[in-house]
């Protein structure tokens, strides 16, 4: 059975092409588009976390007694 992946997105990178020249440049193809997807959520959720765990710092209320 053949493997078939899927193609997340396609970016072409090139520049300005004069009369008569040839198109020059690169395609690149992401392939591992879920797994960098993947990766930004699990960074978003830590994210959100630690500026949970900052605020609750921020708002922290020391209490101290005498030993």
């Amino acid at each position: 059975m053949e493997d078939k992946k899927e193609i997340i997105g396609i970016k072409k990178y090139g520049r300005v092409l004069l009369a008569n020249e040839e198109e020059p440049g690169i395609t690149l193809v992401l392939e591992n588009g879920e797994d960098l997807k993947a990766e930004i959520k699990k960074a978003q959720q830590l994210s959100a976390e630690l500026q949970n765990v900052l605020e609750h710092i921020k708002h922290f209320d020391p209490k101290f007694r005498l030993k």
